[in-house]
């Protein structure tokens, strides 16, 4: 059981193996994998088959029986505790899924959707499925892309644009494309899949502090004096996990750092089509230096995985070209063929507004339920950014696990510890209204059980 562990805390740094430890016995009891009562190896016996140090170990254990996953007993050793935990995690609200908001589309809407895909897919010429597709073999996806992103880009061109299966792609291959020019800045708390990518291909990172508003331009700037750095990634609008959108003076005093520093802008506006404010993206400030990434998941179909980036020059969108046909060996002629037709007739768009319709509506619901300031939420976003003060947030987010609620905890967005600790909760899992505030207020109940019994302690 622990042998996958192994490999994958090799990947980690010493202060973050406990945790890591610590989730990866819940994830085993999730799994099925252990049970109540199921004994553990001693501290000892896992530092040895881990091969990590024995006092790490020992931290892991202590954060799990804090957190409530083990007991321990002299001479008896340690066992997942017997408090109905599986029956606990059999009966779950999911607060951490991401997808686009399922709103109640009306039945004109989900009608042309449904004959939209069907008549794209009658109409199109089967012979093409038979070929392997080049990510610059269709030049209808790129011209679609071109018109999904409109006014967010300066002088279009399909010269400077690629289509992805989902940004998360186009991020893998910007940062395999990047990682050997130097470090990459990243604000504080960033997208979670950027943690992974980074710790697979061991990229080298510097982390930016940041404010209120986002990261500081003085603080980027002496990075730059002490360090080789090759790009900022940022994620300027309703910012994943913090739900911060960066005013139009902070993008602007970022961007003369860029400039002056020669870097490049990794700018991931997954968020930028549901963003009311209408701030000038990077891409426009600084279209010399900035990849745009925009797509579908967050504003209308997450499951079509489909996305673009618009490159800084046709040179650099070339070269990026490369690295993308490295990791995959064709796109799907299909999804594209669908996704052309949505984007050109503008049921897409129109599908993104009835979304963000949705959002705010679940958004005011939130702020009902939760009067107090102690989070921070977009009025365009469908996820929450809520503050535990001092508190663990792996312990916290065990606890509600254990009552049936799932949130993310802070560490996974950062490689930085902070005084401060957060969970992000979503407010996207649910088909209904309904269903999502009984899981709000599951979350509330549970929430404020945890800090009372705290205080007591």
């Amino acid at each position: 059981m622990f042998t996958q562990l192994k490999s994958q805390l090799t990947l980690l740094r010493p202060s973050e193996q406990p945790d890591y430890i610590l989730r990866f016995i819940i994830s085993q009891v999730e799994q099925g994998q252990l049970s109540a009562g199921d004994k553990l190896p001693s501290v000892r016996e896992l530092s040895s088959q881990l091969n990590i140090n024995y006092a790490t170990v020992q931290k892991a254990y202590h954060q799990c029986k804090l957190a409530g996953v083990i007991s321990s007993r002299p001479g008896k050793g340690s066992h997942i505790c017997q408090r109905g935990i599986v029956e606990a995690l059999q009966s779950r609200h999911d607060l951490t899924t991401m997808n686009s908001p399922l709103s109640e589309h009306s039945k004109e809407l989900s009608l042309q959707l449904k004959q939209q895909a069907i008549s794209s897919i009658y109409d199109y010429d089967f012979r093409t499925i038979f070929r392997y597709q080049s990510t610059l073999d269709n030049s209808d996806i790129r011209q679609t892309g071109l018109d999904w992103l409109g006014k967010k880009i300066l002088q279009p061109t399909v010269n400077r644009i690629l289509p992805c299966a989902g940004i998360h792609e186009g991020l893998l291959a910007l940062f395999i494309l990047y990682q050997k020019k130097g470090a990459i800045a990243l604000p504080h708390y960033f997208y979670s899949g950027l943690k992974s990518i980074i710790q697979l291909m061991a990229t080298p990172y510097v982390t930016i502090p940041c404010d209120e508003e986002g990261p500081l331009p003085d603080a980027l700037a002496r990075l730059c004096e002490q360090n080789k750095v090759s790009a900022l990634y940022i994620n300027p609008n309703i910012n994943n996990p913090t739900t911060v959108t960066l005013s139009i003076n902070r993008r602007l005093a970022l961007a003369e750092v860029v400039k002056r520093y020669g870097l490049h802008i990794i700018e991931d506006d997954a968020y930028g089509d549901l963003a009311s404010q209408g701030i000038a993206t990077f891409s426009q400030i600084l279209p010399t230096h900035t990849w745009y990434l925009n797509g579908l998941s967050k504003s209308f179909a997450p499951g079509m995985r489909m996305a673009w980036i618009y490159g800084p020059s046709e040179v650099d969108t070339h070269q990026l070209c490369q690295v993308m046909s490295a990791l995959k060996v064709s796109d799907n002629p299909l999804t594209h063929q669908i996704v052309n037709k949505w984007v050109k007739s503008g049921v897409a768009q129109r599908t993104a507004e009835e979304t963000l319709k949705t959002i705010r509506v679940r958004v005011k619901l939130f702020r009902r339920l939760f009067p107090e300031d102690r989070y921070q939420i977009s009025d365009d976003g469908f996820h929450v950014w809520f503050s535990l003060g001092k508190k663990n947030a792996y312990e916290i987010a065990f606890l509600l696990q254990q009552a049936g609620i799932s949130a993310t905890p802070s560490d996974e967005f950062s490689f930085e510890k902070t005084a401060e600790s957060f969970l992000r909760i979503s407010l996207s899992g649910y088909d209904s209204l309904a269903s999502l505030e009984l899981a709000l207020k599951k979350f509330s109940d549970v929430l404020n059980t945890l800090y009372l019994k705290q205080t007591q302690v």
